[in-house]
């Protein structure tokens, strides 16, 4: 197997490496090679070019690589990242590559890895993040919410592309096997990690609603409390000369004290219904 980087946005150079490994009658035009750059850019996919010839494009966040599969040579973008060129020599050294597609899996592995790593990432901030909801429910974390379940929709997308890219090109090998069931298990992983975001967010909102309950609760509590002082108070306001206590010495101190037996009552009242 040979291994070879290429410019892939130079169709000369590509068409040019195509001669050499005696695939002339594959030679592929411009204008192919610009819709294929040009989906790659956007997504995770591989397309049967010919027979002989296979394109797949491997994107995500960390990494992003495009491969032409020539028989047995192996055409790597000379624009992937330099680590996953490091990563290439590891495995040849420790005899792990036995064929293009044993290659194609490896990295498939690593594509993989990458986005475990950010699912991860993700599943510790849904776990602080419930932690703060049930403790303290604020406005704020409605926008995180929305955040991580939009960067969770954007991780299953790109699971969901890279497994679609490796059924394209079943090879029944122990990596390709290896590769497929891993990716699955990862999917399935994005598919709860969705549902748990949905969870989230109803516990969000019944937290807050129940924030709004306490609130509207304290007032109404506090409302009923001073009812009796403003009947009071209204009733001894009124400009009559003829009104109750009105000429009494200790007029004042009655009028105290019966608000006082009288929020005594509402809140004895309160504490039998078990409101508060």
């Amino acid at each position: 197997m040979k291994i070879r980087v290429i410019d892939f946005d130079s169709w000369k150079e590509v068409n040019s490496i195509l001669e050499q490994t005696q695939a002339k009658k594959d030679i592929i035009s411009l204008e192919q090679v610009n819709a294929l750059n040009s989906l790659s850019k956007r997504k995770s996919f591989s397309k049967q070019l010919s027979d002989s010839i296979c394109f797949i494009s491997l994107k995500n966040d960390h990494l992003h690589t495009r491969i032409l599969i020539v028989n047995d040579c192996f055409l790597l973008d000379k624009n992937s990242n330099s680590k996953l060129d490091n990563k290439i020599e590891n495995w040849k050294s420790s005899k792990l590559v036995h064929s293009s597609y044993d290659l194609l899996c490896l990295i498939g592995f690593e594509s993989l890895e990458k986005i475990q790593n950010k699912i991860e990432g993700v599943e510790s901030s849904v776990d602080e993040l419930e932690e703060e909801i049930l403790e303290r429910p604020e406005k704020y974390q409605e926008a995180r919410i929305f955040k991580l379940h939009r960067k969770v929709i954007k991780l299953k997308k790109q699971i969901n592309e890279h497994l679609s890219v490796f059924i394209r090109i079943k090879q029944e090998t122990p990596l390709w096997n290896d590769l497929v069931m891993s990716i699955q298990s990862e999917l399935d992983n994005a598919r709860q990690l969705v549902e748990l975001m949905e969870n989230l967010r109803e516990a969000y909102q019944a937290s807050m609603d129940n924030k709004s309950n306490d609130i509207m609760k304290f007032l109404t509590i506090l409302a009923t409390v001073l009812l009796p002082i403003n009947i009071l108070t209204s009733f001894f306001g009124m400009n009559f000369d003829g009104m109750p206590l009105i000429h009494y010495k200790y007029g004042m101190d009655v009028f105290y004290a019966s608000i006082i037996i009288l929020v005594s009552i509402v809140i004895l009242v309160f504490k039998r219904k078990k409101w508060f």
